[in-house]
């Protein structure tokens, strides 16, 4: 064999593996958790809040440390008015990144829904120290407090 054909015989065995490697992760649990992520954020932009934990519940059970998995399992459990998972699961995605801004402005909301203005301040106070106050969930966390004061007649 001449030295064309080793190397052309070279580079398609070298080029093949990764291809039929490829071919072979379909399954992988990166891509599990992914699909099952992503088919949770579809769920939740129509609004189906019930298949949305299902496929976020499907996502943290393959990957435990994914904070915006955790982050919108709750979001949506919060939707459709299981408050105390909803607390549950802001927390593990808190537990796992104390800085995320999104659990932080959906936590201070959930708080106000059950009527503890304290607590939901202490998750605005936290989103002014991550983000120096200029942060889209510092401004949607505000204004729903601000919409709360106003609705009740309190400071």
């Amino acid at each position: 064999m001449n030295l064309f054909a080793r190397i052309a015989l070279a580079a398609i065995v070298a080029f093949s593996a990764p291809i039929s490697a490829m071919a072979a992760v379909s399954d992988t649990p990166v891509e599990k958790v992914s699909s099952a992520y992503s088919m949770g954020l579809e769920a939740a932009d129509s609004e189906n809040w019930k298949l949305a934990v299902v496929h976020f519940t499907e996502a943290v059970r393959l990957e435990p440390d994914n904070a915006d998995a955790f982050n919108m399992l709750a979001y949506s459990q919060r939707q459709i008015g299981d408050l105390e998972s909803a607390f549950s699961n802001y927390e593990m995605a808190l537990a796992i990144d104390p800085r995320h801004e999104e659990a932080l402005e959906y936590l201070g909301e959930a708080y106000l829904l059950v009527d503890d203005l304290d607590s939901a301040v202490v998750q605005l106070e936290k989103l002014d120290e991550i983000c120096d106050g200029d942060c889209e969930a510092y401004f949607e966390l505000r204004d729903a407090i601000e919409e709360f004061r106003a609705a009740r007649g309190s400071d």
